[in-house]
């Protein structure tokens, strides 16, 4: 039964000494042989000053780094959580939640008021009495405006005006269209429909741009949770390996060597 015990230990050496164990191959070697009596290389005392000494998976209590990872990546904070720092989990956490949640808000306000200038557009801005305007103009003066520097989108096709974001943008942000504004005397270039348009579509970029600023949150929370969530693993897993040791070393019993497991634990 013991040289069954032995031989067991010395197959779990054999198994696991180029991985788990910190210890000189060559003493593994050099005791495997000695208790099997088929090494005289060292002597009993010189195998009883070796220690095999394994720095993972015999720890107890150690963080698995793919758990943490995994955890982290699902859900920021709870790789902390899982490495006992409660608080900051709670804190990055706290953080995701409150970016999606700012980036649903904002995004739904802006597409809210987005469908507000579209149809105050479409009813206070006439294609056709910015091009009437336009003949109006060179009939008097024979020549183009000088101030015409963009196109409304058309359709390649049947080139026909289309109301794209690029036309939405224009009627309201270049002066060379605010003729086409109802109230516009299309000689002074004056319409208060155009800044009540305008100012809604700066709310709209507003929320837009707080949607994407939510978004760049959210990346940078859940990268430095990733980080934070792999630095603590380490330094979890460093402290149990310094504080739980756990080694195999020669025993000298009734004149022989057995290998024995030493356990130190710190309370």
């Amino acid at each position: 039964m013991r040289k069954g015990l032995i031989l067991l230990i010395i197959i779990c050496l054999m198994v696991f000494q180029s991985d788990l164990f910190a210890a000189d191959k060559k003493d593994i070697a050099c005791l495997k042989g000695f208790v099997l009596g088929y090494s005289n290389l060292y002597s009993k005392n010189d195998v009883m000053k070796m220690t095999f000494r394994n720095d993972d998976n015999l720890h107890s209590g150690l963080k698995s780094y793919k758990k943490a990872i995994l955890l982290s990546a699902l859900i920021p904070g709870a790789g902390e959580i899982y490495n006992g720092s409660n608080i900051k989990g709670i804190v990055f956490m706290g953080i995701e939640v409150l970016s999606w949640s700012v980036y649903f808000s904002s995004n739904s306000k802006g597409e809210d008021i987005k469908r507000e200038f579209h149809l105050y557009s479409d009813t206070y801005w006439s294609a056709d009495k910015y091009f009437h305007y336009l003949d109006v103009y060179r009939q008097q003066y024979g020549y183009e405006p000088t101030n015409l520097t963009h196109n409304l989108p058309r359709d390649p096709e049947t080139n026909e005006i289309i109301k794209t974001q690029q036309y939405y943008e224009m009627t309201g942000k270049y002066d060379q269209f605010v003729s086409g504004w109802d109230d516009c005397d299309e000689w002074n270039g004056y319409s208060e429909h155009r800044f009540f348009y305008e100012d809604k579509r700066y709310q709209h970029n507003k929320f837009l741009k707080r949607a994407i600023n939510a978004t760049s949150i959210i990346l940078l929370n859940r990268v430095i949770s990733l980080v934070d969530t792999i630095w603590g693993v380490k330094l979890h897993n460093d402290k149990v390996k310094n504080e739980n040791a756990v080694n195999i070393i020669p025993v000298e019993y009734n004149d022989e060597i057995i290998p024995s497991l030493s356990l130190k634990f710190n309370w």
